[in-house]
C-alpha cells in the first residue's frame, strides 16, 4: 500500500468520524439507550474522538515527516537584494 492510499483512507476515516459525530443533532444514535454506561450520542461521539486523535497522531509522519526530509535535502534560501 503507497503512502498515497494511507493518506486518502485516513482522510476518509477522518470524514466519516466527522459525519457520524453530527448524527445525534439529526436524531440518528440519539436514544436514551446506555451503552457502557453512558448515554448513546456520547458514546458515539468518545470513539470517534478516540478515532480522529489517532488518525491525526498517524497524519503526522504521513505529511511532516517527509517534509522536513524533502527540506534537509534542499533548505530555502532566502535571496538578499543589495540596495
Amino acid at each position: 500500500m503507497s503512502i498515497r492510499n494511507i493518506r486518502k483512507f485516513v482522510w476518509w476515516v477522518v470524514a466519516l468520524c466527522l459525519l457520524l459525530t453530527w448524527l445525534p443533532y439529526l436524531g440518528i444514535f440519539n436514544s436514551p439507550e446506555l451503552i457502557w454506561g453512558i448515554p448513546q450520542p456520547l458514546a458515539l461521539t468518545l470513539v470517534c474522538n478516540a478515532v480522529l486523535t489517532i488518525c491525526i497522531i498517524s497524519l503526522y509522519p504521513l505529511y511532516f515527516k517527509p517534509l522536513m526530509n524533502a527540506l534537509k535535502a534542499r533548505p530555502i534560501v532566502e535571496e538578499h537584494s543589495h540596495e
